[in-house]
């Protein structure tokens, strides 16, 4: 297993393990498939020094990716605040890469200078709660009702962790 930062030509396999999420209908308000032209902006407002997307490979695979992203972009009393998000190959669920991801992400927040992460999920997500609760965050917000995944309704949590790394 190796952990490294994302190249251009990894947008692709992360856009089609985007879009696994999104037609699991459980863990994503998007609704429908994206395409690597949707996401080329997203992926752009990333680099390894600031904000990392970060590639999980076994064997030369991309098998799962994690992002480090700004929370409101230019309000500088916010950049040490960033939204965490990861996304692991279904075929790759239940044995632990998720955990890695997410244990070299945190890690690395020190040499990028992030103090401060939170995840967005749907309340419903239950699994990403019970992962994200297992490295210290806690419920930071609950917006009910807001999410509609064709027709069936649900609420957005937003849980949160303050690293004190860089206070």
């Amino acid at each position: 297993m190796k952990i490294r930062f994302a190249k251009n030509d990894d947008l692709k396999s992360i856009i089609d393990i985007y879009n696994q999420a999104i037609n699991s209908g459980n863990v994503t308000a998007d609704l429908k498939e994206l395409s690597v032209d949707d996401r080329k902006g997203w992926y752009a407002e990333h680099n390894e020094n600031e904000y990392p997307i970060y590639i999980l490979e076994i064997d030369g695979k991309l098998i799962g990716w994690g992002s480090l992203s700004p929370y409101r972009k230019g309000r500088e009393g916010l950049r040490k605040t960033a939204e965490i998000s990861y996304y692991i190959d279904y075929n790759y669920h239940g044995l632990g890469y998720g955990k890695k991801l997410i244990d070299f992400m945190i890690n690395d927040c020190k040499r990028i200078g992030i103090n401060n992460l939170f995840a967005i999920l749907l309340e419903i997500n239950q699994t990403s709660i019970k992962l994200l609760k297992r490295f210290g965050f806690s419920k930071w917000g609950f917006m009910p009702n807001v999410v509609n995944l064709n027709g069936k309704i649900c609420g957005q949590l937003i849980y949160g962790k303050n690293l004190n790394i860089n206070d």
